[in-house]
């Protein structure tokens, strides 16, 4: 029961209260809880381990320095979200990322498992383990490759698991926005997928 209530939105809005009221160690709580979630969406973005975790740092660091300004319509996870993809694209605008992940030769294989989603893997059957990599690698390339829209949005949908309507507030969007956008960011991963 206590651990569910660690996932409850309203305990995040307490833990942002008592924050705004001068307790930095409620912040800790909303790092801890969501570190991983914003680690993933900037690495699944980037593809770089080591601009992944800066990009991790400032996301809550500017959220902490903007705890003031957050709405609580939304949810801090959403929050999150914007603020991170905010820095992403600030330092494309830049060129201040390094090379996709796929071209590095470093990174150790749990942080590859942790790039795309993790179903069984097949590690009973090494031929059927090594195919899966393949395809995991190549379904990472082709995002990758697509667009900065079309690549936010289907990272946000299908590997964030994000809703239509928490995609809208993350990307600042109408709905209707998002399906179109969503829709021919699949086209163009479908094609990108074909032609490999």
């Amino acid at each position: 029961m206590k651990a569910k209530k660690m996932f409850d939105s309203s305990n995040d809005l307490e833990k942002i209260e008592l924050c705004q009221s001068g307790n930095t160690e409620a912040f800790s709580f909303l790092v801890e809880k969501y570190k991983s979630l914003v680690y993933q969406l900037a690495l699944r973005m980037t593809g770089n381990y080591h601009d992944s975790e800066d990009i991790a740092q400032e996301a809550f660091l500017r959220a902490y320095r903007s705890l003031h300004q957050y709405n609580p319509t939304y949810s801090f996870s959403s929050w999150l979200y914007k603020i991170t993809l905010n820095i992403i694209r600030d330092k494309m605008r830049k060129k201040d990322l390094a090379i996709p992940f796929l071209s590095q030769k470093e990174g150790n294989e749990e942080q590859a498992q942790t790039l795309l989603p993790n179903h069984n893997e097949l590690t009973s059957n090494p031929e059927q383990w090594q195919v899966h990599q393949e395809y995991k690698n190549e379904l990472q390339s082709a995002i990758n490759a697509l667009p900065f829209d079309q690549r936010e949005i289907i990272i946000l949908r299908h590997l964030q698991n994000l809703s239509y309507h928490e995609i809208a507030r993350v990307l600042n969007i109408p709905l209707n926005s998002v399906k179109v956008r969503l829709h021919r960011a699949r086209v163009q991963l479908k094609n990108l997928l074909q032609k490999r």
